[in-house]
């Protein structure tokens, strides 16, 4: 019984994140407001979160990170919609990367204080989520609901009858990114304890690195993304990779730590295949495939159990996930290289600097 309570509190959150990107993606912007699905998620995230300080219960608890799962759905879709809705061109692409970098530094942030609130009391950590206040003060006072676009023919986001096949592929290559890329997040205590590189203090401070990067690349991505185009997503890819397989060989701490600079190259997925997706499609369109973009990242995450009972049991090794990811993720490289040159440019393009 304990042993399927732990594992609900570490799949409740994706199952509930998946829900609510599936739900955004159907209501958004047309029966209910952005606003209000912004205003509810903020709600339920801070108060449903950090219920289990003042009530630390295990049917609390699993009720509190099904609060943070469903929050978590809907702040991945509509953020980089409503930036979408705004602008476009390099004002968008600058946007993007800004709400990337703001992400990655919110979650550096979070790891830092949840440690020193689980010094002070283990159930204090879920003080965290009341910290929702504060974007729900903003959203609140500053956040202006997109004006909603005529039912005309050329307006009518064709996407959610038929989605054209690269915006599919982007799906497919983000989920196998979060299938496999984030293998050395959950494994890099693992490398360093078992080879003596140092203690799990040293782990979390290697951790980090995967958030500064993230916070780096992220600035960087406009530029990036103006250089590289529909390349920059292998390119993300194949710097995961690379972090994938320092991970793996660490013999040092500087060696962990600049793979997890190099797996930090996650963060500059989403930016870049939300972009690519709105070359593909009318602007009305895009909370719904930026909703599906963050399904596929919460499924790939929710099959990464799976996926680490499986490849342990073949491998013989508690290491043997993070082995069998890097050639996962090579193969992965390969198939969406050879896709990207074939690739052609696509007709619908808003390439219009606001």
């Amino acid at each position: 019984m304990a042993t399927g309570t732990v594992a609900l509190i570490g799949t409740l959150p994706g199952i509930f994140s998946i829900i609510s990107g599936l739900l955004v993606g159907r209501f958004a912007g047309t029966a209910i407001k952005y606003k209000t699905f912004l205003i509810l998620a903020l709600v339920i995230t801070s108060i449903g979160g950090s219920c289990s300080v003042l009530f630390p219960l295990w049917s609390v608890l699993l009720f509190s990170r099904m609060c943070v799962g469903f929050g978590v759905g809907i702040f991945f879709a509509l953020p980089p919609a409503l930036i979408m809705k705004y602008y476009s061109g390099d004002a968008q692409r600058s946007k993007l990367g800004l709400a990337s970098s703001f992400g990655s530094a919110g979650g550096l942030l979070m790891m830092l204080a949840v440690g020193v609130l689980a010094d002070i009391q283990w159930n204090f950590i879920f003080l965290i989520y009341s910290v929702a206040v504060i974007p729900l003060i903003l959203v609140l006072i500053g956040l202006k609901e997109p004006e909603r676009p005529l039912p005309s023919s050329a307006a009518l986001p064709k996407a959610k009858n038929n989605i054209p096949l690269p915006i599919l592929l982007n799906f497919v290559m983000v989920f196998m990114l979060s299938l496999l890329g984030m293998t050395a997040m959950v494994f890099i205590s693992s490398v360093i304890i078992t080879r003596g590189l140092g203690t799990s203090v040293h782990a979390g401070i290697v951790a980090v690195m995967f958030n500064i990067s993230g916070m780096i690349l992220s600035v960087l991505f406009a530029p990036l993304y103006k250089i590289f185009k529909k390349y920059l997503a292998i390119i993300a890819l194949v710097i995961v990779n690379i972090g994938l397989v320092l991970v793996y060989f660490a013999t040092s701490l500087v060696m962990a730590g600049v793979g997890m600079f190099c797996v930090g190259g996650f963060l500059l997925m989403i930016p870049t295949t939300l972009t690519d997706n709105a070359r593909w499609l009318k602007p009305e369109a895009m909370t719904f495939v930026a909703s599906l973009l963050g399904v596929s990242l919460n499924v790939g995450a929710f099959m990464m159990g799976p996926y680490i009972q499986i490849a342990t049991s073949l491998g013989n090794d508690i290491l043997a996930p993070l082995f069998f990811a890097i050639f996962g993720l090579a193969a992965t490289i390969i198939v969406f290289f050879v896709v990207r040159l074939f690739q052609k440019e696509p007709d619908l393009k808003q390439e219009s600097t606001t």
